[in-house]
């Protein structure tokens, strides 16, 4: 939860980020939980971690000491998320403001 936390997302914006990178859902207070160290990490959301953290998921599990799951159990990168972990390390240190004009400007685009 730090590696996320380092990125600006809290609980919240950690559950819908990891939803739409992943496609699994997790409460945000499942995060919470797995941060404060009361609900255990499984191997699935280790996955999801490594997956939207675009962090080698042996280096994870190497400081977790968490089983990754077998390979039909992780979700898959596709092409709509591709870059994503970049996209959210350089947006980290925006305000609030500034992250909903780039928002803005990105909406228009798909326009």
């Amino acid at each position: 939860m730090r590696l996320v936390r380092n990125r600006n997302l809290g609980w919240t914006a950690t559950a819908k980020t990891f939803f739409l990178v992943t496609g699994r859902y997790w409460s945000a207070a499942t995060y919470g939980h797995v941060g404060s160290g009361t609900v255990a990490l499984t191997g699935e959301l280790l996955a999801d971690f490594c997956q939207v953290l675009d962090v080698p998921c042996d280096d994870l599990a190497a400081m977790t000491g968490v089983a990754l799951p077998g390979p039909d159990a992780s979700p898959t990168a596709n092409a709509a998320t591709a870059g994503v972990a970049e996209l959210i390390w350089d947006v980290r240190r925006l305000t609030g403001r500034q992250l909903v004009s780039v928002t803005d400007l990105a909406q228009a685009m798909r326009r």
